[in-house]
Parts: structure tokens; C-alpha cells; sequence
């Protein structure tokens, strides 16, 4: 028998499902509603603070879509039930959406959405684009289309600046101004040197191939003095706006408008020269911008259109491949890849198809119809209804097996091809549940939350020191209500609630150092809310109207840092009496602001310990008896230590630990009732318990269910190790 101790340096990276003689020193056997820093150790997860409660009902499968305009205005766009909402991120003010043109084209479907400057694209995933003969007077009407092109941002499609202005041919001028009426055709020749030039001001001639235009044929038609490329009689040209994306557009008041778009139609050449665009007579499946084009798939192709003209899908000339024309290219593959979404970057797009992920590249001078190269890079089986998301360089994005879902991390930038992804989720092969239903990426904070669609959000955080990646890190939040949507916006983490009675937008401060204003630290309150409290001195109570309908059973009250003696205390919920579920009357003068919310619980069970051999190697043979366990804590008003020496299935022993008050009663546990009659202090240091237990069968486990923080930098235990030799 020896006496053995061993420091567990860091306590930040997570759970792990290996068995618990190859995990990490520094990973844990579970973990609920726990955020961890490499700074500060693992602690209490922020509370969520409520932005406004929403006056409708949301289904599951509601389209949200979030638009960060600039730092201050940032929107949440919610498409259901055939009606489309806005609401601001910040104020929670439900906006006012004109629907001029009518909302037929969101009565159904599944969407997808990318926003530019003022103008969000909407796609209904399952409507089929047609083409028309004419919709040029049909949809002009200023109050119901909408137009972006490089000219203006609001306007229609009455002509283009091409690239064929003012080219001197036999006393008459040959140039490209988007002619897109039709002329009085005359007939074929061979050049357009014989251009007659008498012919009347509407006449139109086929010019045939030849040396000079690279033996394509084109349309031409007199225009006053000069001739201009135009396109062949008798084709559809026009793309019909009730089929194609719309837009929803921020007016100048702040209002928005939902309206067909109004999309170029054909100017030059005919179905050969200038065919239609591959989404005609097809779905769209994706909408992404980058480069300056609107950028479409469709099926196995990529669609984008002409630089700066986002409307224009066309060839603007037939006589020259032009550097901002339309691209319309199709994946190298010899299976069928039908494309899901697009990841723009920088330097390239990645694509993704429900087995293969394809890199879209350009050159040094830009995308252009002769410089775009797509390339498969890594084939993996996806969730085809989570759109992949980044942090810097990577890119994550997840699929189903077995019913638990397999996130990979792809790395973009390397030394050579990266045709492998790294499983992120090998060592919690089961953690996480199958068919997510969004992933929202925290760049900054290196972090990432996968969202079930109900009341858990699992979290992954990494960190990379150089090549080593020191923080690999899953843990799981649990919420009182289902998370329908989310979004990371600087600092905060805005959640989308479907409650019983209310659709509430909440937020998440995940940034260090956050706290209500009226309080000096932060309230471990989820729904956390500032209420003022109404004095009845005829009765010696206090009334407290709260903003949405609470649960009784864990909503509390908390007194501001301006109380003359409890700054920061708990109004004990024992005294509260509920009129109604947003009516809470509390005994004695606590007029003035107050911060109420519904309390949760923080929860850390350490994994199974191990001896170590001279060369630091766990032990597997013998038996450990565990001593003691030592926490070494931070900032910290209250945790509660349970230790199970007999297995999980033994009633614990329990101690409820005020780390402030150990230096004063020396050998006392204080329990949680000192927070229902003192203001909370912070203490940092550390605190021995007793185990006495086969570490084979102990469990310990820390827990917090207060509104006070609670977080752990490191531990270290102490136990008798029995060798099976001895």
C-alpha cells in the first residue's frame, strides 16, 4: 500500500466517452450547462437574458434567417405558415413588412437565404423557375418589384453599358445597349460590313460566322444611326419573377417590402449563342454571394451572375467571352452530386452535396468564366438540414450515424490537398443526437453550438496553440424551452424560444466580465429580467409585474447592488406568493429594481482516477482507494460537492459549500440558506473533502443550482494505491 496524489492541472476540455483509463487528465465524465476558458478554468454557463417576447406562434419547421446589417441594426426574419416577419435583434420591435406582390411564393417550402447591403434573396428550395415570352411592363410597377443592378439600386432592366459601344462599321455605328425588343428580321449576311445602310429603323439581321466574330452568329437592329447586338425573334426571354427568388428589402424608414425581384431578361443572341440559365425549368437549392455575383446551385451546377448586376444571368454579348459575364459550370464527378449549400470565402467557395464536398476556385484576377475550377476534396456522408458553418480557416459541418450525429472540423488552408476532415466528435461518438437542425458558429470565441430543435444545445470549444490543439472540448446546455433558432452576434448568443405561451428572442453575453446594470456581478438566472417592484406599505408587501408568464417553482428575485444591506441577495422564494404566473408579491419593502429569472443548474462529474508509473502512465492494475479530492476554485460564492464512495446508484453524500465563510468557521460546511440571508461574497482558494471510496466505483460530482458563479481552475486527489503484487 502507497500513498499516491495526482493534480489535475486543467479541468476545461470537455466530456469523453473513451473508457476513462485513455482519457485526458483534463476530461470529465459529464458535464451539463458548463462553459469553459483556458484563462479562467470551467464554470457556470451565462445565463440567458430575455430581449422581448414575440406576439405569435412559430412551427417546428419555421424558416429563420438573421440579417446583421451594420453594429446597429441587426433583424431576425421568420418565414411560416405563408407569412413572413421581421423583428430587431436588439429592441425586439416587430417591423413592418409591405407585401405588395403577395406572399404566394412562401405559402410552402423550404427556404434558404443570403443577405446583401439592404436586399435579402429568398429561395423557396421547391419552386420550379420558368421563363416567359414577355414580363417587361408587367412587373414594373415600382410598389411591387424590386431592382438591384450596377447602375442603381433601384431600377429595371431598360438597358446596359456593354462592351461593343461605338465601333465604326461602313459610316454607322455597331454597340450593345440591351435591345430587347423585338425588330423586323431582314434576313442573313455574311459580315456585318454589309450592313445596308438605308434599312429602316427596327430592322434586324443575322449576322453569320466568320473569321472576325470567331464563326459565331449574332442579331443585330438599326437603332437611329447605329446598330446594336440584340437577340433572335420569337424566343422566350424574360424569367418569370413569381417563380425566381424574391427579395425582401430594408426601406429607407426602416420598414421592409417583400416583393418579386426583377430579373434581366435575354438581351442578345438566341438559344444557342446565349441558352437559358440552367435553374429554368428546375429548383434552386442554395443562394450565396460572393465576388460580387449572386451565386446559385442548382443541382450539380453553380450559377452566378454578371459581376455587379445581380439580376442579370445572361450573356451580355455573344461575340466575346466577357470577364464579368455569367457562370454557369457543372461539378467534376462520376456520381451524381446534387449540391446542398455554398461556403464563400475569400479565396474560393466550398460546396457541399449530401456524399461529396466539392472546392470552387478562381484565379489571382477574380472569378471569371475562364478562371473558375471546381474540385472534389472530401467525401463524407452529410446532414443534408444543417447548412455547414466557419470559424476562420475551418469549416464544420455534420452528418448522422447510428442515430448520433459525427461533426467534422475541414481545414482549408494547409501545406498540400486536404482531402480529409477531422472527426471532432471521435471521442463522444454518442454524445451528441442525430438529425440537428442548425449549427452556429462564435469565431472569436472559438466555439461552436449544435442545436437539437429542443431543449439542448450542445457546445464544442477548441483551441490552437500553434499546430497543437490544446482545447477539444463538448458539453451540453439545457434550457426550460425548445431552441427553434440561433445566431452569434459580437459577444452574444441570440436564441430563438418556442414556450408554452410565449415565442421569446433571448440573448447569451458570452464575453467575460458581462453583468446586469444593477447588479455587481453577474445573476445565474436564465429569462433574466430587470423588474421593479411596487411597495403596498398598508399590507408590508411588494408587487412585482414581470414581463412573461414565469414558472413558480424556480423563478427568484434578486436584490440590486443600491439595497442598504443585502446588495445582491436572494429574496427567499419561500415568502413569494403568485397571483398569477407573472404576478409575484413578496413580503416586506423591496421597492425598486430587482433582477428575476428561472434558476438552473450547473453540473460536473469527474471522470474515473488512475495511479501513475514512473513514466506518468495510468495504472490499471490493483485498486485505488480514494482519500480526498481537493477543488481549487475562483471568484466563487457557492458549489455543492456529492460524493457517491459506492457507485452513482448510492444516495450521495451532499455538502453545500459558501467558499467566503470556511476561513471563518474552520471545520463548518455552511449551507445555501446563508444566500437567502446575506449578500454574496466571492472568495477564491481552495476546499478538501472526504471520499473514501474504490475509485473503480466513487463518483464525484460538483453542482451549483444558485443564482451565484461557480468556477474551477484545477483539482487534485489523494488516496491509498493497492498493488495486486503486494
Amino acid at each position: 500500500m502507497t500513498l499516491r496524489t495526482r493534480v489535475l492541472p486543467t479541468l476545461f476540455n470537455g466530456v469523453s466517452q473513451q473508457p476513462p483509463i485513455l482519457r485526458s487528465p483534463d476530461q470529465n465524465e459529464d458535464e451539463l450547462n458548463t462553459w469553459a476558458s483556458l484563462a479562467d478554468g470551467v464554470g457556470k454557463r451565462p445565463p440567458t437574458e430575455l430581449v422581448t417576447k414575440v406576439a405569435w406562434t412559430l412551427s417546428d419547421d419555421a424558416f429563420v434567417h438573421h440579417i446583421n446589417r451594420d453594429t446597429n441594426e441587426r433583424y431576425i426574419v421568420v418565414i411560416d405558415n405563408g407569412a413572413i416577419k421581421v423583428i430587431d435583434h436588439v429592441t425586439g420591435e416587430q417591423k413592418l413588412v409591405a407585401t405588395p406582390g403577395g406572399t404566394d411564393y412562401i405559402a410552402s417550402g423550404k427556404f434558404r437565404a443570403v443577405t446583401v447591403a439592404d436586399f435579402t434573396f429568398i429561395v423557396n428550395t421547391s419552386k420550379q423557375c420558368l421563363i416567359v415570352d414577355a414580363v417587361d411592363n408587367l412587373w414594373r410597377d415600382p410598389e411591387y418589384a424590386r431592382w438591384l443592378n450596377k447602375t442603381s439600386a433601384l431600377s429595371s432592366y431598360t438597358g446596359m453599358v456593354g462592351s461593343l459601344a461605338n465601333k465604326a462599321v461602313s459610316g454607322s455605328a455597331l454597340q450593345y445597349s440591351g435591345g430587347y425588343g423585338s425588330g423586323t428580321y431582314k434576313g442573313e449576311l455574311p459580315r456585318v460590313e454589309k450592313l445596308p445602310e438605308t434599312a429602316a429603323n427596327g430592322d434586324m439581321y443575322k449576322i453569320t460566322g466568320s473569321v472576325e466574330s470567331g464563326f459565331v452568329s449574332y442579331y443585330v437592329r438599326r437603332n437611329g444611326a447605329v446598330w446594336d447586338e440584340t437577340r433572335a425573334n420569337g424566343l422566350r426571354n424574360s424569367l418569370d419573377p413569381r417563380t425566381m427568388p424574391h427579395c425582401l428589402v430594408r426601406e429607407a424608414d426602416g420598414t421592409f417590402t417583400f416583393a418579386p425581384f426583377s430579373w434581366a431578361p435575354r438581351g442578345v443572341g438566341d438559344e444557342s449563342t446565349n441558352p437559358v440559365p440552367t435553374f429554368v425549368g428546375r429548383t434552386i437549392r442554395d443562394v450565396f454571394f460572393y465576388q460580387n455575383r449572386l451565386g446559385l446551385l442548382v443541382d450539380e451546377n453553380v450559377v452566378f451572375s454578371c459581376t455587379g448586376d445581380f439580376g442579370n444571368f445572361w450573356r451580355n454579348t455573344v461575340l466575346d467571352y466577357v470577364a464579368s459575364d455569367v457562370i454557369d459550370v457543372a461539378v467534376t464527378t462520376n456520381e451524381v452530386s446534387l449540391l446542398n449549400y455554398a461556403l464563400a470565402f475569400n479565396d474560393g467557395i466550398m460546396a457541399f452535396a449530401d456524399q461529396t464536398q466539392f472546392s470552387i476556385t478562381n484565379g489571382e484576377d477574380g472569378l471569371t468564366p475562364e478562371s473558375v475550377a471546381i474540385q472534389p476534396t472530401t467525401r463524407y456522408e452529410v446532414n443534408t438540414n444543417v447548412r455547414p458553418v466557419t470559424i476562420g480557416t475551418e469549416v464544420y459541418f455534420c452528418g448522422d450515424q447510428n442515430g448520433s450525429s459525427v461533426v467534422w472540423e475541414y481545414t482549408r488552408l494547409s501545406d498540400g490537398d486536404n482531402l480529409t476532415a477531422a472527426e471532432i466528435t471521435a471521442h463522444v461518438p454518442t454524445y451528441v443526437p442525430g438529425n440537428l437542425k442548425r449549427m452556429v458558429s462564435a469565431g472569436n470565441l472559438k466555439a461552436l453550438f449544435a442545436l437539437t430543435g429542443g431543449t439542448d444545445v450542445y457546445v464544442y470549444q477548441f483551441y490552437w496553440n500553434g499546430n497543437e490543439k490544446v482545447q477539444s472540448a463538448w458539453r451540453k446546455w439545457t434550457f426550460s424551452a425548445p431552441v427553434v433558432a440561433g445566431e452569434y452576434i459580437d459577444g452574444y448568443l441570440y436564441l430563438l424560444f418556442k414556450r408554452q405561451a410565449d415565442i421569446t428572442l433571448e440573448r447569451v453575453q458570452l464575453e467575460p466580465g458581462a453583468k446586469p446594470a444593477n447588479q455587481n456581478h453577474q445573476v445565474y438566472l436564465d429569462r433574466r429580467v430587470t423588474v421593479t417592484g411596487t411597495y403596498y406599505p398598508e399590507f408590508d408587501r411588494t408587487e412585482f409585474v414581470l414581463p412573461y408568464m414565469a414558472d413558480p417553482a424556480t423563478f427568484q428575485l434578486i436584490r440590486p447592488k443600491t439595497h442598504p444591506s443585502r446588495p445582491g441577495s436572494l429574496i427567499d422564494p419561500s415568502g413569494y406568493n403568485w397571483a398569477t404566473p407573472d404576478r409575484v408579491i413578496v413580503v416586506g419593502n423591496e421597492s425598486g429594481t430587482a433582477t428575476g429569472g428561472e434558476r438552473y443548474s450547473f453540473r460536473l462529474t469527474f471522470s474515473r482516477q488512475f495511479p501513475q508509473d514512473y513514466q506518468g502512465r495510468p495504472l490499471s492494475t490493483g485498486r485505488l482507494q480514494l482519500r480526498t479530492f481537493t477543488l481549487y476554485y475562483t471568484g466563487t460564492a457557492f458549489f455543492r460537492t456529492e460524493v457517491s464512495p459506492y457507485g452513482a446508484a448510492m444516495s450521495p453524500d451532499v455538502q453545500d459549500i459558501v467558499p467566503a465563510k470556511l476561513a471563518e468557521f474552520t471545520g463548518m460546511v455552511v449551507g445555501a440558506n446563508d444566500l437567502r440571508l446575506n449578500k454574496p461574497v466571492f472568495h477564491t482558494g481552495s476546499y478538501s473533502f472526504q471520499v473514501y471510496g474504490d475509485a473503480a466505483q466513487a463518483t464525484v460530482t460538483i453542482t451549483n443550482d444558485t443564482h451565484v458563479a461557480s468556477t474551477f481552475v484545477s483539482a487534485e486527489w489523494e488516496g491509498f494505491y493497492f498493488s495486486r503484487s503486494q
